[in-house]
Protein backbone atom coordinates (compact mmCIF):
# COMPACT_ATOMS: atom_id res chain seq x y z
CA UNK A 1 0.00 0.00 0.00
CA UNK A 2 2.78 2.42 0.99
CA UNK A 3 4.70 1.49 -2.15
CA UNK A 4 1.65 2.12 -4.34
CA UNK A 5 1.07 5.45 -2.63
CA UNK A 6 4.70 6.46 -3.21
CA UNK A 7 4.31 5.47 -6.87
CA UNK A 8 1.23 7.70 -7.23
CA UNK A 9 3.00 10.62 -5.54
CA UNK A 10 6.09 10.11 -7.71
CA UNK A 11 3.94 9.99 -10.83
CA UNK A 12 2.15 13.17 -9.77
CA UNK A 13 5.46 14.96 -9.10
CA UNK A 14 6.75 13.86 -12.50
CA UNK A 15 3.71 15.34 -14.21
CA UNK A 16 4.07 18.60 -12.29
CA UNK A 17 7.79 18.83 -13.11
CA UNK A 18 7.22 17.92 -16.74
CA UNK A 19 4.52 20.56 -17.03
CA UNK A 20 6.87 23.11 -15.52
CA UNK A 21 9.60 22.21 -18.00
CA UNK A 22 7.20 22.46 -20.91
CA UNK A 23 6.04 25.84 -19.66
CA UNK A 24 9.64 27.05 -19.50
CA UNK A 25 10.16 25.80 -23.04
CA UNK A 26 7.09 27.65 -24.24
CA UNK A 27 8.33 30.87 -22.68
CA UNK A 28 11.80 30.38 -24.13
CA UNK A 29 10.36 29.75 -27.58
CA UNK A 30 8.44 33.02 -27.76
CA UNK A 31 10.68 35.08 -25.50
CA UNK A 32 13.17 35.56 -28.34
CA UNK A 33 10.65 37.89 -30.01
CA UNK A 34 9.76 39.95 -26.94
CA UNK A 35 11.24 43.32 -26.05
CA UNK A 36 14.61 43.27 -24.32
CA UNK A 37 14.58 47.05 -23.91
CA UNK A 38 12.92 49.15 -21.22
CA UNK A 39 11.36 52.60 -21.66
CA UNK A 40 9.70 55.06 -19.26
CA UNK A 41 6.25 54.03 -18.11
CA UNK A 42 3.60 56.26 -19.63
CA UNK A 43 2.11 58.92 -17.32
CA UNK A 44 0.53 61.28 -19.85
CA UNK A 45 -2.69 59.33 -20.29
CA UNK A 46 -3.32 59.52 -16.54
CA UNK A 47 -3.34 63.32 -16.80
CA UNK A 48 -6.02 63.48 -19.50
CA UNK A 49 -9.29 64.71 -18.00
CA UNK A 50 -11.54 64.14 -21.01
CA UNK A 51 -11.10 60.40 -21.34
CA UNK A 52 -11.88 60.00 -25.01
CA UNK A 53 -9.62 58.29 -27.54
CA UNK A 54 -9.91 57.40 -31.22
CA UNK A 55 -7.80 54.83 -33.06
CA UNK A 56 -7.26 56.08 -36.61
CA UNK A 57 -5.90 53.38 -38.92
CA UNK A 58 -6.28 52.08 -42.45
CA UNK A 59 -7.33 48.51 -41.69
CA UNK A 60 -9.34 46.73 -39.03
CA UNK A 61 -6.45 44.66 -37.65
CA UNK A 62 -3.96 47.56 -37.47
CA UNK A 63 -4.66 48.02 -33.76
CA UNK A 64 -3.34 44.60 -32.70
CA UNK A 65 -0.21 45.95 -31.04
CA UNK A 66 -2.23 48.52 -29.07
CA UNK A 67 -5.28 46.42 -28.16
CA UNK A 68 -4.07 45.78 -24.60
CA UNK A 69 -3.84 49.53 -24.02
CA UNK A 70 -7.33 50.01 -25.42
CA UNK A 71 -8.73 47.39 -23.07
CA UNK A 72 -6.92 48.95 -20.12
CA UNK A 73 -8.18 52.45 -20.90
CA UNK A 74 -11.70 51.22 -21.54
CA UNK A 75 -11.74 49.44 -18.19
CA UNK A 76 -10.65 52.74 -16.62
CA UNK A 77 -13.64 54.61 -17.98
CA UNK A 78 -12.36 55.86 -21.32
CA UNK A 79 -14.66 56.14 -24.31
CA UNK A 80 -12.80 54.59 -27.22
CA UNK A 81 -13.57 54.34 -30.91
CA UNK A 82 -11.77 53.01 -33.97
CA UNK A 83 -12.04 54.12 -37.60
CA UNK A 84 -10.66 52.25 -40.59
CA UNK A 85 -11.51 51.54 -44.22
CA UNK A 86 -14.45 49.18 -44.68
CA UNK A 87 -13.55 45.74 -46.02
CA UNK A 88 -16.16 43.06 -46.84
CA UNK A 89 -19.41 42.82 -44.84
CA UNK A 90 -18.16 39.57 -43.28
CA UNK A 91 -14.83 41.09 -42.28
CA UNK A 92 -16.42 44.30 -40.99
CA UNK A 93 -18.74 42.25 -38.81
CA UNK A 94 -15.75 40.25 -37.52
CA UNK A 95 -14.10 43.54 -36.57
CA UNK A 96 -17.19 44.65 -34.65
CA UNK A 97 -17.29 41.35 -32.78
CA UNK A 98 -13.55 41.43 -32.04
CA UNK A 99 -13.71 44.95 -30.61
CA UNK A 100 -16.87 44.67 -28.53
CA UNK A 101 -15.11 43.92 -25.23
CA UNK A 102 -12.26 46.44 -25.48
CA UNK A 103 -13.80 49.59 -26.94
CA UNK A 104 -17.10 51.34 -27.57
CA UNK A 105 -17.47 52.39 -31.21
CA UNK A 106 -16.38 50.84 -34.51
CA UNK A 107 -16.57 53.19 -37.51
CA UNK A 108 -15.88 52.36 -41.15
CA UNK A 109 -14.94 54.69 -43.99
CA UNK A 110 -17.12 53.41 -46.80
CA UNK A 111 -14.90 53.74 -49.87
CA UNK A 112 -14.41 51.25 -52.69
CA UNK A 113 -10.83 50.20 -53.54
CA UNK A 114 -10.89 52.35 -56.68
CA UNK A 115 -11.98 55.34 -54.59
CA UNK A 116 -8.95 54.88 -52.35
CA UNK A 117 -6.24 54.12 -54.91
CA UNK A 118 -5.57 54.54 -58.62
CA UNK A 119 -3.26 51.53 -58.97
CA UNK A 120 -5.70 48.69 -58.44
CA UNK A 121 -4.63 47.01 -61.70
CA UNK A 122 -1.06 46.87 -60.41
CA UNK A 123 0.15 43.31 -59.94
CA UNK A 124 2.12 44.19 -56.80
CA UNK A 125 0.47 43.51 -53.43
CA UNK A 126 -1.24 46.52 -51.87
CA UNK A 127 1.12 46.30 -48.90
CA UNK A 128 4.22 46.85 -51.06
CA UNK A 129 5.99 50.07 -50.18
CA UNK A 130 6.40 52.85 -52.72
CA UNK A 131 7.92 56.34 -52.35
CA UNK A 132 5.97 58.98 -50.47
CA UNK A 133 6.55 61.26 -53.47
CA UNK A 134 4.08 59.07 -55.38
CA UNK A 135 1.32 59.18 -52.76
CA UNK A 136 -0.45 62.11 -54.43
CA UNK A 137 -0.82 60.25 -57.71
CA UNK A 138 -1.57 56.78 -56.31
CA UNK A 139 -4.02 57.77 -53.57
CA UNK A 140 -7.21 59.79 -53.93
CA UNK A 141 -6.07 61.87 -51.01
CA UNK A 142 -8.83 64.49 -51.01
CA UNK A 143 -11.54 61.80 -50.89
CA UNK A 144 -9.75 59.93 -48.09
CA UNK A 145 -9.10 63.10 -46.10
CA UNK A 146 -12.71 64.26 -46.37
CA UNK A 147 -14.07 61.00 -44.96
CA UNK A 148 -11.55 60.59 -42.14
CA UNK A 149 -11.58 64.22 -41.09
CA UNK A 150 -15.35 64.29 -40.70
CA UNK A 151 -15.24 61.25 -38.41
CA UNK A 152 -12.37 62.60 -36.30
CA UNK A 153 -14.06 65.97 -35.86
CA UNK A 154 -17.38 64.37 -34.91
CA UNK A 155 -15.70 62.09 -32.35
CA UNK A 156 -13.45 64.90 -31.07
CA UNK A 157 -10.88 62.71 -29.25
CA UNK A 158 -8.50 64.01 -26.61
CA UNK A 159 -6.02 61.31 -27.68
CA UNK A 160 -5.49 59.70 -31.09
CA UNK A 161 -3.76 56.36 -31.54
CA UNK A 162 -2.24 55.46 -34.92
CA UNK A 163 0.58 53.45 -36.44
CA UNK A 164 3.81 55.28 -37.17
CA UNK A 165 4.04 57.65 -40.15
CA UNK A 166 7.55 56.62 -41.23
CA UNK A 167 7.22 52.97 -42.25
CA UNK A 168 3.68 52.14 -41.14
CA UNK A 169 4.71 49.21 -38.92
CA UNK A 170 6.13 47.10 -41.77
CA UNK A 171 5.98 49.21 -44.92
CA UNK A 172 2.31 49.27 -45.95
CA UNK A 173 1.80 52.61 -47.76
CA UNK A 174 -1.81 52.91 -46.59
CA UNK A 175 -0.58 52.77 -42.98
CA UNK A 176 1.94 55.51 -43.69
CA UNK A 177 -0.64 57.68 -45.48
CA UNK A 178 -3.24 57.60 -42.70
CA UNK A 179 -0.74 58.16 -39.90
CA UNK A 180 0.96 61.03 -41.73
CA UNK A 181 -2.40 62.59 -42.52
CA UNK A 182 -3.40 62.62 -38.83
CA UNK A 183 -0.03 64.04 -37.78
CA UNK A 184 -0.23 66.81 -40.39
CA UNK A 185 -3.72 67.80 -39.27
CA UNK A 186 -2.63 68.03 -35.65
CA UNK A 187 0.44 70.10 -36.56
CA UNK A 188 -1.74 72.49 -38.59
CA UNK A 189 -4.37 72.60 -35.81
CA UNK A 190 -7.07 71.26 -38.12
CA UNK A 191 -7.79 68.71 -35.38
CA UNK A 192 -7.09 69.26 -31.68
CA UNK A 193 -5.91 66.15 -29.80
CA UNK A 194 -3.83 66.61 -26.67
CA UNK A 195 -1.65 63.67 -27.70
CA UNK A 196 -1.01 61.36 -30.62
CA UNK A 197 0.30 57.91 -29.67
CA UNK A 198 1.98 55.98 -32.48
CA UNK A 199 2.17 52.25 -31.88
CA UNK A 200 5.71 50.94 -32.49
CA UNK A 201 7.91 47.96 -31.73
CA UNK A 202 11.28 48.13 -29.99
CA UNK A 203 14.42 47.59 -32.10
CA UNK A 204 14.82 44.03 -30.83
CA UNK A 205 11.19 43.18 -31.51
CA UNK A 206 11.19 44.49 -35.07
CA UNK A 207 14.49 42.81 -35.90
CA UNK A 208 13.55 39.40 -34.52
CA UNK A 209 9.92 39.40 -35.67
CA UNK A 210 10.65 40.65 -39.19
CA UNK A 211 13.51 38.13 -39.53
CA UNK A 212 11.08 35.37 -38.58
CA UNK A 213 8.53 36.71 -41.06
CA UNK A 214 11.09 36.86 -43.89
CA UNK A 215 12.21 33.29 -43.25
CA UNK A 216 8.63 32.04 -43.22
CA UNK A 217 7.78 33.86 -46.46
CA UNK A 218 10.86 32.39 -48.14
CA UNK A 219 9.95 28.86 -47.00
CA UNK A 220 6.48 29.33 -48.53
CA UNK A 221 7.88 30.45 -51.87
CA UNK A 222 7.00 34.15 -51.49
CA UNK A 223 9.29 37.21 -51.69
CA UNK A 224 11.17 37.50 -48.41
CA UNK A 225 12.72 40.95 -48.80
CA UNK A 226 9.67 43.23 -48.41
CA UNK A 227 10.91 44.58 -45.05
CA UNK A 228 14.32 45.49 -46.43
CA UNK A 229 12.73 47.01 -49.52
CA UNK A 230 10.38 49.09 -47.35
CA UNK A 231 13.27 50.49 -45.31
CA UNK A 232 15.10 51.46 -48.51
CA UNK A 233 11.96 52.92 -50.08
CA UNK A 234 11.26 55.18 -47.12
CA UNK A 235 14.99 55.77 -46.50
CA UNK A 236 14.89 54.80 -42.82
CA UNK A 237 16.49 52.18 -40.57
CA UNK A 238 13.20 50.85 -39.20
CA UNK A 239 10.37 51.92 -36.93
CA UNK A 240 10.71 55.07 -34.84
CA UNK A 241 12.02 54.58 -31.33
CA UNK A 242 9.45 54.29 -28.53
CA UNK A 243 9.08 57.08 -25.98
CA UNK A 244 7.01 55.13 -23.46
CA UNK A 245 5.77 51.68 -22.54
CA UNK A 246 2.44 50.56 -21.09
CA UNK A 247 2.17 47.34 -19.09
CA UNK A 248 -0.81 45.28 -20.29
CA UNK A 249 -0.54 42.06 -18.26
CA UNK A 250 -3.82 42.89 -16.52
CA UNK A 251 -5.50 42.79 -19.95
CA UNK A 252 -4.10 39.41 -21.05
CA UNK A 253 -7.44 37.64 -21.36
CA UNK A 254 -9.11 40.57 -23.09
CA UNK A 255 -6.29 41.07 -25.57
CA UNK A 256 -6.09 37.38 -26.42
CA UNK A 257 -9.86 37.23 -26.89
CA UNK A 258 -9.61 40.21 -29.24
CA UNK A 259 -6.83 38.64 -31.32
CA UNK A 260 -8.62 35.29 -31.55
CA UNK A 261 -11.96 36.83 -32.49
CA UNK A 262 -10.89 37.56 -36.05
CA UNK A 263 -11.57 35.37 -39.05
CA UNK A 264 -8.94 32.76 -39.91
CA UNK A 265 -7.36 34.85 -42.70
CA UNK A 266 -6.87 37.86 -40.45
CA UNK A 267 -5.56 35.67 -37.60
CA UNK A 268 -2.86 34.36 -39.93
CA UNK A 269 -1.87 37.91 -40.83
CA UNK A 270 -1.83 38.91 -37.16
CA UNK A 271 0.33 35.86 -36.45
CA UNK A 272 3.07 37.29 -38.67
CA UNK A 273 3.57 40.16 -36.22
CA UNK A 274 2.27 38.68 -32.96
CA UNK A 275 4.24 35.41 -33.10
CA UNK A 276 2.51 32.16 -32.11
CA UNK A 277 -0.24 33.88 -30.14
CA UNK A 278 -2.75 31.13 -30.89
CA UNK A 279 -0.57 28.41 -29.36
CA UNK A 280 -0.51 29.56 -25.75
CA UNK A 281 -2.79 30.62 -22.89
CA UNK A 282 -3.27 34.36 -22.55
CA UNK A 283 -1.70 34.61 -19.11
CA UNK A 284 1.48 32.84 -20.18
CA UNK A 285 1.79 34.63 -23.52
CA UNK A 286 1.32 38.12 -22.14
CA UNK A 287 3.62 37.46 -19.23
CA UNK A 288 6.27 37.53 -21.98
CA UNK A 289 4.77 40.17 -24.27
CA UNK A 290 3.81 42.24 -21.26
CA UNK A 291 4.17 45.77 -22.65
CA UNK A 292 3.00 47.90 -25.57
CA UNK A 293 5.20 50.68 -26.91
CA UNK A 294 4.50 54.15 -28.31
CA UNK A 295 6.07 57.22 -29.80
CA UNK A 296 4.18 60.19 -28.37
CA UNK A 297 3.46 63.62 -29.83
CA UNK A 298 2.19 66.28 -27.44
CA UNK A 299 -0.06 69.19 -28.37
CA UNK A 300 -0.56 70.51 -24.86
CA UNK A 301 -0.71 74.31 -24.57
Amino acid sequence: MASAKRHIISKHLFIVLATGLISCGVSDEIKQYAATETYPNDTKLESVTEKKALIVVAHDDDMCAMSGTMSKLNNNGWEIGIVSFSQTPERDNAQIQACKNILDTVIFVQLKPEEIRNDNENSKPRYSAFPKANFNTVFNIKTIEKNYLEIIRNFNPAVIFTLDNEIGAYGHPEHVLISQMVLDWAEKKIIHPQYIYQSVYTPHMQESIMQRHSERMKSWGYPSDEWEKAKKTYDIQGLPMPDVQINITSEAEQKMAYLRSYNERERKTIGFYVPEFEKYPAEKYFAVFDREFYRVFSYQK
